[in-house]
């Protein structure tokens, strides 16, 4: 393949035929969610992985205070603005989300003299692989780097964060930029969203790849369902706290307890809360075998979280399941399970390098055979941070 098909290369070659100014290059991963399925606002314990994709920038300095932003994503569309025209609500367009970078970055660390910025990735947007969060990254990055500030790895985690919630205007936890900002090759990130603990856990690209394989059906549902399954949570939460002193979250009910008090809850909130109390118990063995170096015993409980993502809490998909099942029918698939919030979009699995080419096949062909939708499989290696890049 030639380097010119590479998407730094690309927007490199775009930039130089627009900008005048001195190239710099930066990247930020996307993301996926290995372990830990809809835990984060129920304070238990997340694995996600930053992703050998992402996005792409190629900025340079101007001195007429303006901002010129491409991106190859969305070819033909130029936004230009005053930087310091740059506030929330001003868009709700793709810019908002670089936009939102520059700004809070801006607001926090100074102006920019004016800015050409064009951007490429080379991750799917709206697929759970936090595209959104890869772009707010490398915006806050960028300015960082443009401004000479030496920046902690926590207030940049915050910044992005910020860029969506004030910038944007969704809310949502810090878990995104969070694992893109902590990515490191060849690990896993254990994120413990109650006790904020962070530990890198191993898990070598030579031994396991990771498959993104899409549906193909849009996620209409997910934003809808997942309000609803958050606030089931919250309703399951209220009726532990009045009978077990001292729960703050449901990652703080043992098995025990959801026993004795399970007829307190109506069935769907009780099939909620075992997704939640179970997925604690799966977290730590799949922890405890990666530690180990078993990449099969961690496989099997991502397996596992997709059973009870069906089951219990109820946000699978026909098309996701198929998905699954097809996966984990390969000999070297190490384990699959939904990526994001449900009914719809991708599925994520382990695979060893050696089984890709069998993967692919049969995963493709048995997909097609269940549910008549083609699929496109993407294979992503465990990477590193949001970094710059010499060109």
């Amino acid at each position: 393949m030639s380097t010119k098909s590479r998407p730094l290369d690309l927007c490199l070659e775009r930039f130089r035929a627009v900008s005048k100014a001195e190239a710099h290059a930066f990247f930020a991963p996307g993301r996926a969610n290995l372990m830990g399925a809809h835990m984060d606002y129920n304070g238990g314990v997340v694995m996600p992985v930053a992703l050998s994709k992402g996005t792409y920038a190629l900025a340079g300095l101007r001195q007429d205070g303006m901002l010129r932003l491409e991106s190859m994503q969305f070819p033909g569309e130029v936004v230009e603005v005053p930087l310091a025209e740059l506030k929330p609500g001003r868009t709700d367009g793709w810019s908002s989300y670089v936009e939102g970078g520059l700004w809070i970055a801006m607001q926090r660390w100074g102006q920019l003299p004016g800015l050409d910025l064009i951007l490429n990735a080379d991750l799917p947007m709206a697929k759970g692989l936090s595209s959104s969060a890869s772009v707010e990254c490398v915006g806050v990055l960028l300015v960082a780097k443009l401004l000479g500030i030496k920046a902690d790895v926590d207030e940049m985690i915050h910044l992005a964060h910020g860029a969506e919630t004030q910038y944007v205007g969704v809310r949502c936890g810090i878990l995104d930029q969070t694992a893109i900002f902590l990515g490191e090759a060849n690990s896993i990130l254990r994120f413990d969203c109650l006790e904020l603990s962070r530990e890198h856990m191993p898990l070598d690209s030579a031994e396991a790849s990771i498959a993104i394989c899409d549906t193909g059906v849009a996620r209409e549902l997910a934003s809808s369902a997942f309000n609803q399954r958050v606030a089931e949570c919250t309703r399951a939460l209220t009726i532990f706290q009045e009978q077990i002193p001292g729960v703050t979250c449901l990652r703080d009910v043992s098995h025990e307890e959801f026993e004795r008090h399970i007829d307190l809850l109506a069935p769907a909130l009780a099939r909620r809360a075992q997704h939640v109390i179970d997925e604690v118990q799966r977290t730590r063995e799949g922890s405890a075998a990666l530690r180990r170096g078993e990449v099969a015993g961690f496989g099997a409980q991502m397996t596992a979280a997709h059973v009870s993502l069906r089951d219990l809490y109820e946000v699978s998909s026909p098309e996701l399941d198929a998905m699954v099942e097809a996966s984990v029918e390969v000999d070297g698939c190490y384990g699959s399970r939904l990526t994001g919030a449900g009914f719809g979009g991708c599925t994520a699995a382990l695979v060893h390098p050696a089984a890709q080419a069998e993967f692919e096949k049969h995963v493709t062909q048995r997909y097609a055979e269940v549910t008549g939708r083609t699929t496109n499989i993407q294979w992503f290696a465990p990477a590193g941070g949001p970094v710059e890049i010499e060109v």
